[in-house]
């Protein structure tokens, strides 16, 4: 019924979209502390050894609006593009990437993630994240089924470099 009108939104490939993907953690450290480690010392955290083209020994670097993996011998590897980052709201900041899977032809998804404030004597900060736009079918190599059990596992490695328990 929805291709009724003419400018109804066209149907997702695949029949429709899976369910999201969420994780979050809780870090010791104001908003723009928290949200300055992940995106400006992403290098320092990211587990490369789980999630990257080249191994342990690459470079992770979240600037001039994308998310690139860099080699020991300079090859580049995009990963996403900022689509949007809201970062001057007092107590929250967010930032929106268009997710490019490696390996593979598989579709672009999204990874949102937003820093919100928690109130109390110390600091903190809440981040939490969104992993969306999946297609129905579960894509090569099961790739949802590992970034299911991947972004804990990052948020986990990020919130002990901001000197959170995990």
């Amino acid at each position: 019924m929805s291709g009724l009108f003419s400018h109804a939104a066209p149907e997702p490939a695949g029949g429709g979209t899976g369910a999201d993907i969420r994780a979050s953690v809780r870090v010791p450290a104001d908003v723009a502390d928290a949200f300055s480690g992940f995106t400006e010392h992403l290098h320092l955290w990211w587990p490369g050894a789980e999630l990257s083209v080249w191994g342990a020994g690459s470079f992770f670097d979240l600037e001039g609006g994308v998310f690139v993996e860099t080699s020991a011998d300079d090859e580049e590897a995009v990963w996403a593009e900022v689509i949007e980052r809201e970062d001057q709201r007092e107590g929250h900041r967010a930032v929106s990437l268009l997710w490019r899977h490696r390996p593979g032809p598989f579709p672009a998804t999204t990874v949102e993630l937003s820093f919100d404030g928690v109130g109390g004597a110390a600091p903190a900060t809440t981040v939490d994240l969104v992993h969306g736009g999946w297609p129905r079918e579960e894509g090569p190599d099961g790739l949802r089924g590992r970034y299911e059990g991947f972004w804990p596992l990052a948020l986990a490695k990020y919130a002990r470099f901001m000197g959170g328990a995990v």
